[in-house]
């Protein structure tokens, strides 16, 4: 639920849903996959919700679906083709990153 707000109000609630299975055990690529599948349905029904306003910005699709999928293809190639190990190693590197902070160290694995 509460990484389901996160996401109405500002995105990043896989902030939320991907630390917390791997606190408690399971790996980094199973926590993850679970992660993105449950915050899918909001992401249908933000979009359902937001309709109104996106109407009139089918040229923007032109641009931003290619850069979703190509994306998403190299994401789940890397995720598929990296092992444990080093998809771990670059997890937080990741977050990093996308909360904003380009000053952190690369990792080492």
């Amino acid at each position: 639920m509460a990484a389901g707000l996160v996401n109405a109000l500002a995105g990043g609630g896989t902030l939320i849903t991907f630390p917390m299975p791997t606190a408690v055990g399971l790996p980094a690529f199973v926590a993850n996959v679970t992660s993105t599948v449950a915050l899918c349905p909001g992401y249908f029904g933000a979009t359902f919700a937001q309709s109104k306003d996106l109407k009139g910005q089918t040229h923007r699709l032109w641009f931003v679906v290619p850069a979703a999928v190509i994306g998403g293809l190299v994401g789940g190639a890397l995720l598929l083709y990296t092992g444990e190990r080093c998809f771990r190693a670059l997890v937080p590197f990741l977050i990093c990153r996308y909360m904003g902070h380009s000053n952190v160290p690369a990792a080492r694995w």
